[in-house]
């Protein structure tokens, strides 16, 4: 193991003692033995946390191994995904301001909370469930892959199980903070890693540029080594980056841990002042992390891995440049930091579903807010399955795990966009009917077209954004046909 690594894994284990030390913290500062308290942090959050949290959790392994591990793939193309993340932040817009004033007056607790409520159907509630769970599982095993590989690039290839080992541990310790302090010492703990992110990120830009060199010269090179990875796209290639970015922009926000910092805000106005300095990030963030997987074709052609990309180039520049040593240092606790945050994010998520939707109650909504005594077993079980699949499927690309995920997410996205327009008793409110309509129309169309073998239509369109206009238009003519034979019968 390279010097930089020992350094790397020392400097994890003291970062993993300052994770646990916020995770007691966070038991101390518990009100009360709640659900809302556990999962929602009191609903307390203000402008600083808030905005750190909600940066630390999208900014997650996909950013920091599945986004440089795709553009060493496709070269400077991917960039496109700086847009994809802004877009990521306006699709908050359409829903999360209704939405944050509702779970304040009704105490939802989890995402399908909203849709029990809004909706008053069983069958509504259930298929939503199956959704919030899959994706979560998916997005949670993603992570969890993300941290081996970190930890294997960091190691490299002279140290065995490595990957392994990464997997365990850094689930055990996300386990212990997140059971002692639930979602604020989720929160203190994503404060903690956005502001190391944040470092991290501008860390990158300057040492790549001192040791490899300025955006023209690495173009230059890679032009010379694979020059595919800086053609310019076909109309193709442009109508999927459009597709693309209209799956992330309505699927994106309603990442269930997503919702829940939307509950979680201390007040709509530290949750619109975050939105609004979130809808900035990406222009630095996602540029630099994409950068990596640039330099990596530059830097290290050919890689077997391309998930293992970011560690691989960060451990190589200290070989071209000595005083980078400092800067990636940094930069390798930052992406730790990222796929942390998010993994924590998604276990609090997935056990407060558990606990809440799928554990069967007794005695209404009061009564079950107090029930916390199977939350341990819940999130014990999710980690040791989830590790178990993540240790399986070690050779499997982050990118092949996280595809099918926005396919069926953003099919609940008529729910949340259309349900939060009109109160349900208002004369042209969706109602359960038409969105069930929609939302089973949209998950056969995406569900079987990916099956299928048909990811994108004609070669651009993902199969997701077909089956979401699909869903959409179902739900539209489902309510004017309703609204229609209302209107027709006549008044006695």
């Amino acid at each position: 193991m390279t010097e930089v690594g020992q350094d790397v894994i020392l400097w994890s284990f003291i970062y993993i003692g300052v994770l646990l030390f916020i995770g007691w913290m966070g038991l101390r500062a518990k009100k009360e033995d709640t659900l809302s308290d556990h999962f929602l942090g009191g609903r307390s959050l203000g402008f600083l946390v808030l905005l750190l949290t909600l940066f630390a959790t999208q900014y997650s392994g996909n950013s920091l191994s599945a986004f440089p591990g795709r553009a060493y793939a496709r070269g400077f193309t991917f960039f496109v995904c700086v847009p994809y993340m802004v877009g990521i932040v306006m699709g908050y817009v359409f829903f999360a301001p209704k939405l944050f004033r509702l779970s304040r007056t009704h105490k939802f607790v989890t995402p399908s909370d909203f849709i029990r409520h809004r909706f008053q159907s069983k069958g509504l509630h259930i298929l939503s469930l199956v959704i919030f769970i899959f994706v979560l599982c998916n997005f949670l095993l993603a992570q969890l892959k993300a941290m081996g590989n970190a930890f294997a690039g960091i190691a490299g290839d002279n140290v065995e199980n490595v990957y392994v080992y990464a997997v365990i541990i850094s689930a055990a310790v996300i386990l212990v903070y997140e059971l002692l302090g639930g979602m604020r010492a989720v929160s203190w703990t994503d404060a903690l890693q956005g502001m190391v992110m944040f470092v991290g990120f501008a860390a990158l830009v300057v040492v790549i540029h001192h040791s490899v060199g300025s955006p023209k010269a690495i173009l230059t090179q890679v032009a010379k080594i694979s020059p595919e990875k800086i053609a310019s796209p076909d109309l193709q290639g442009c109508l999927k980056w459009l597709s693309t970015f209209l799956l992330l922009t309505f699927g994106a926000p309603l990442y269930p841990q997503a919702i829940q910092r939307i509950y979680a805000a201390q007040s709509g106005k530290s949750l619109r002042k975050a939105m609004a300095v979130m809808a900035f990030l990406p222009l630095f963030a996602v540029t630099a992390v994409v950068w990596i997987g640039v330099t990596g074709i530059m830097l290290i052609p050919n890689m077997e891995r391309p998930d293992e990309v970011t560690f691989r180039v960060l451990a190589h520049l200290i070989g071209l440049n000595e005083s980078a040593y400092i800067p990636v240092v940094i930069v390798m606790l930052a992406a730790i930091s990222a796929i942390m945050s998010t993994a924590d994010s998604c276990l609090l998520s997935l056990t407060s579903i558990i606990a809440k939707d799928v554990q069967p109650q007794q005695g209404g909504d009061e009564s079950a807010e107090k029930n916390t005594k199977w939350v341990p077993l819940y999130s014990v079980g999710i980690m040791v399955l989830l590790c178990t699949g993540a240790i399986l499927m070690q050779d499997v690309t982050l990118w092949s795990i996280l595809e099918l995920k926005f396919e069926t997410l953003i099919q609940i996205s008529p729910a949340f966009v259309l349900g939060t327009l009109h109160n349900s008793d208002h004369p042209r409110a969706f109602n359960a009917q038409d969105i069930l309509r929609g939302l089973v129309t949209g998950l056969v169309i995406a569900v079987g077209l990916y099956v299928l073998g048909y990811k994108f239509v004609g070669g651009a369109v993902h199969a997701g954004l077909i089956g979401v206009m699909a869903n959409y238009a179902v739900v539209t003519v489902s309510r004017h046909l309703r609204l229609s034979q209302v209107s027709s019968q006549p008044f006695y």
